[in-house]
């Protein structure tokens, strides 16, 4: 039988067992609409994690002197030339600083001095990057550090000041240097810094790059604590993969119970049509022909509800904010039609096994 032939001959069955496809329609778009809304939840909290882990923030590992002096304007130059890092930021312990023009009494202004790649890792809004002695702003604290412009200057308890001459705001994974006024780094005779930040190019770069980070500080002799970049935490990679491996077991469990209802609906159509059935067994068409009917008998609906099921999950987890990709979707739908067709072999098998001349008898 020809393609054209056998789906209209589909369309033209489907339509007149009404309630066999409606049945497969409702089935395969609840197994459709539970996998959405269950192992597409999972998706997309896997794909969440997954960027987290491939971001910039886990991409960072942290240096610590806990009062070696170690971490050296020289150690910071060395990172920084180092083929695997992308920036690296090394920063101060903050001092206490107070808007020159209040005096004592006003806001508390954490000053840090600090050093490295931070051209590309702040931006400036205003004004022009610090000199010795010379301070820059956060952009968005101007204000709660009681000032209406970029400029003035800061005052420390010791009578040092710090001229103003910008504000700026700081890219990721660095955002937290807007917590404070950044300056030059102070010492006369040995600059050293409190914490060193370096951040890998990428991710598949963040283990060489600590095995040269930790190579060139040596925290073994030098009293220096490292924290390793999140993007290498077994832990981490073991959560993602048991979502994964969860999601997949849920998604067989939800597809398998859909394959058993849609098994039923079909066998009992087909036992109950066993007459019209046994007569285009009767009339010639093929035993081929009679599963490739039924079986596409079964997809006509099985793909509307594919596409209703799917659609309404989609529309769910967008209304309550979750982020879920069309192409995941898709593929649901297109699983779970294949999964209904895939039912109805059996029971059509059986079907165009039978005698068709005793089905016409006993009919």
């Amino acid at each position: 039988m020809r393609i054209a032939v056998l789906l209209r001959e589909a369309l033209a069955s489907a339509r007149s067992a009404l309630v066999p496809s409606l049945l497969v329609l409702l089935v395969v778009g609840a197994m459709c609409l539970a996998c959405v809304l269950t192992v597409g939840r999972q998706a997309a909290t896997e794909q969440a994690i997954a960027e987290e882990l491939s971001g910039p923030a886990a991409r960072v590992l942290t240096l610590t002197d806990n009062g070696s002096s170690a971490l050296t304007d020289a150690t910071v130059q060395t990172l920084t030339g180092l083929d695997t890092a992308a920036s690296v930021i090394a920063q101060q312990i903050p001092v206490d600083t107070v808007n020159g023009a209040l005096g004592e009494g006003s806001t508390p202004i954490p000053l840090s001095g600090v050093t490295g790649t931070v051209n590309t890792s702040i931006e400036l809004t205003r004004g022009r990057m610090p000199a010795a002695g010379e301070v820059v702003l956060p952009e968005a604290k101007l204000a709660e550090f009681g000032f209406a412009e970029p400029s003035g200057f800061l005052e420390a308890s010791d009578g040092r000041q710090w001229a103003v001459v910008g504000a700026f705001t700081a890219e990721e994974p660095f955002s937290d240097l807007t917590d404070y006024a950044l300056a030059a780094p102070t010492g006369a005779d040995h600059v050293s810094f409190q914490t060193v930040r370096v951040l890998a190019a990428d991710v598949s770069s963040v283990r060489a790059m600590q095995t040269a980070v930790v190579a060139v500080v040596d925290p073994a002799e030098n009293d220096v604590r490292v924290q390793t970049a999140s993007a290498l935490s077994e832990q981490n990679r073991a959560v993602t993969g048991q979502l994964a491996g969860l999601g997949r077991s849920l998604l067989v469990l939800i597809l398998g119970a859909g394959a058993f209802f849609v098994a039923i609906v079909v066998l009992s159509d087909v036992l109950i049509r066993r007459r019209d059935l046994g007569r285009r067994r009767t009339l010639g068409i093929t035993r081929a022909d009679l599963v490739g009917l039924v079986a596409a008998r079964t997809g006509v609906p099985a793909a509307l509800g594919a596409v209703l099921g799917s659609g309404t999950g989609y529309v769910v987890l967008t209304v309550q904010g979750n982020s879920l990709g069309v192409d995941f979707v898709g593929a649901v739908a297109v699983l779970a039609a294949l999964t209904a067709v895939a039912a109805s072999l059996p029971p059509a098998t059986f079907a165009a096994f039978r005698d068709p001349v005793r089905v016409m008898r006993t009919a």
